[in-house]
């Protein structure tokens, strides 16, 4: 007999944030006065402090930052990182969803040379608001009719709680269900990494 042997799998990585109170009440309280809108160049309905020109000012980013470092260390150690490389947050933003918002499929590729990317979930009820999940956008699958005789997806939603954070390779399709009916918003953060070398190679 043989064994299904699986074949270059993608990954990512799931945790809790061990300060994800005193993270809730920093953001809460700096969320009361931060810019916020509707992102042009994003093809959904969510309050973004995305491309905001007070982005850098409204929070602090730097200290949130440094509550996700076991988290960001936990992941490189899995991986098999190298003792010399880094992991540094190049950008994050605060996203803010109401009953309908959604967020289109999309990745954080872009031209910063971004590795990894988060999404932190600092107000999630699991039972009442829109889904995180990836989306496989390679149709491989469906060659030679597999997918009617094989069980097979190209959706996957990872099982969050408040508190959870995501970690992720830039290049993974992903996007944010609608909001359902909600009487609190959907709150989370996304963040983007680069990967340095602390020695010259």
């Amino acid at each position: 007999m043989g064994k299904v042997q699986n074949l270059f799998p993608k990954w990512y990585y799931h945790g809790e944030v061990k300060r994800h109170e005193d993270i809730k009440s920093m953001l809460t309280y700096q969320l009361t006065t931060a810019n916020l809108k509707q992102p042009d160049e994003w093809n959904c309905t969510v309050r973004s402090s995305f491309d905001t020109d007070t982005n850098k000012d409204d929070f602090s980013w730097d200290l949130f930052n440094n509550y996700i470092s076991d988290n960001l260390m936990d992941m490189h150690v899995q991986l098999g990182g190298r003792g010399t490389t880094s992991i540094k947050m190049s950008e994050a933003w605060i996203n803010v969803y109401h009953q309908g918002d959604s967020q289109e499929v999309h990745t954080h590729c872009g031209g910063d040379n971004t590795a990894f990317s988060c999404a932190y979930f600092m107000q999630y009820d699991p039972e009442k608001d829109g889904k995180f999940l990836f989306y496989n956008p390679n149709q491989d699958v469906h060659h030679g009719h597999f997918t009617r005789h094989y069980p097979a997806t190209n959706t996957w939603f990872p099982d969050v709680k408040e508190g959870d954070i995501i970690i992720f390779p830039s290049y993974l399709h992903h996007q944010v269900a609608p909001q359902g009916d909600s009487q609190k918003a959907r709150i989370t953060v996304s963040a983007n990494f680069t990967l340095h070398s602390d020695i010259e190679l």
